[in-house]
């Protein structure tokens, strides 16, 4: 089954599982006035996102650049709505002062602001992140980023992963801290255990109410000494980067065509790339569960889980090769001969993301996959797959037609 054949197969699965119930929406600039109310699953892509109505169902909302516009009109996310569902929400700017009654995951460019309510656990990731006063979380916290500041009041426990971290809000649970430095106000409530990672001893305020007990944790293996099982890792990941440069040669060679696309389409939109990969890396598995409650469907179900398995390790290829390509701030495509450093640079960084500690390395992990899967299936979708022509030396002054464009008589 030729590719394109294949990702017509599995667009055509999506729409009979998914798509009756999900709405499907892009543009340059998005409002949503608080007098309306969307009921069915939302998926929105816009340059600007302002949600003031109210959400029945899930949403996932990405904020990006893709579109041009004035450069006055930076790409933001303003949640100022009700959401009765998950949240899934993404951008350079996102400011969250509404009521998201479940689960949220937001991420950020730049910085993220959260004044509002969440319902159940929080996931968040920015360079600057802050909890105002008036947030409330009303389950577990998962922040990470460089300068973080908490304000507000989580119910459950609180785990932190930054560089500069202030907390100056209420805290009904435990609370985990890995920073460089770490600030406790006067006035913050405690009611759990503090525990924290830095290289200085942590001393607080008599006006901070801890009621747990303050332990600091050790730093992962801060004297640089190598155990036994850090070492079986490092010869294990070092196998692993091995086998994937010799999976990549293989696959470039094999797929010239979709390898550039994938890694342009890449360099065009990387949050437009990782919001297809998040559909291809949902929807294929639920596709293939439910096939295999027919029985003309269970060979295609197998078809589809083995492409699924293939397009989830190569992804990390094409992730590697754009992140080289950066690295080497080339403005042209990377010729044959520097294939396999840039490659291998770049599956190199890639490798020593996922290794850092959890959870910054299932992160690292998961945003690699998605994004490297969402730029192959835009590249297997697209039409302009370049191919490779040869022509005689005295024909250099002419470029080769076209695919479909042919002279008079050409066979």
């Amino acid at each position: 089954m030729k590719p394109r054949a294949l990702s017509a197969l599995i667009l055509f699965l999506f729409a009979s599982t998914v798509c009756l119930a999900t709405d499907f929406k892009a543009g340059e600039a998005y409002v949503l006035s608080s007098d309306q109310v969307v009921t069915n699953e939302l998926w929105l892509q816009a340059r600007t996102i302002t949600f003031a109505g109210q959400a029945k169902d899930d949403c996932f909302l990405l904020a990006d650049s893709v579109n041009q516009g004035p450069l006055t009109n930076l790409p933001s996310l303003r949640l100022p709505g009700v959401f009765l569902a998950d949240v899934w929400a993404a951008g350079e700017t996102v400011e969250a002062n509404g009521t998201l009654a479940n689960h949220a995951r937001l991420a950020a460019m730049k910085t993220l602001m959260i004044a509002g309510s969440v319902g159940r656990n929080l996931i968040a990731l920015a360079p600057t992140i802050t909890l105002a006063t008036n947030a409330c979380i009303g389950g577990n916290a998962l922040l990470v980023g460089q300068d973080i500041i908490v304000n507000g009041s989580v119910s459950g426990n609180t785990r932190i992963i930054g560089s500069t971290v202030t907390l100056a809000g209420q805290f009904n649970g435990d609370i985990s801290v890995t920073a460089t430095d770490l600030n406790v106000m006067p006035g913050t409530r405690i009611a759990g255990n503090l525990i924290y990672r830095m290289d200085r001893d942590l001393v607080l305020d008599s006006r901070v109410d801890l009621g747990g007990k303050i332990m600091k944790a050790e730093l992962l293996n801060p004297k640089g000494k190598a155990t036994p099982e850090t070492s079986g890792s490092l010869l294990l990941q070092l196998g692993l980067l091995c086998g994937a440069i010799m999976v990549g040669l293989v696959f470039v060679s094999l797929m010239p065509g979709i390898v550039s696309l994938s890694v342009h389409k890449l360099a065009e939109s990387f949050w437009r790339c990782t919001l297809y990969g998040f559909i291809t890396f949902a929807l294929v598995p639920l596709s293939a569960f439910f096939l295999l409650f027919t029985l003309a469907g269970i060979p295609l179900s197998v078809i589809l889980i083995l492409a699924y398995v293939i397009l989830m390790y190569v992804s990390k290829i094409i992730v590697g090769l754009y992140v080289g390509h950066l690295l080497l701030r080339r403005k042209t495509p990377i010729p044959p001969t520097l294939l396999f450093p840039v490659m291998a640079l770049g599956l190199l960084i890639l490798y020593a993301a996922t290794t850092i500690p959890f959870p910054v390395g299932l992160i690292a992990w998961f945003s690699i996959t998605l994004a490297g899967m969402g730029a192959l299936m835009g590249a297997l979708l697209d039409r302009r797959i370049p191919i490779m022509v040869n022509y005689p030396p005295d024909s250099r002054t002419n470029p080769p037609p076209l695919p479909g464009n042919f002279p008079p008589g050409a066979v």
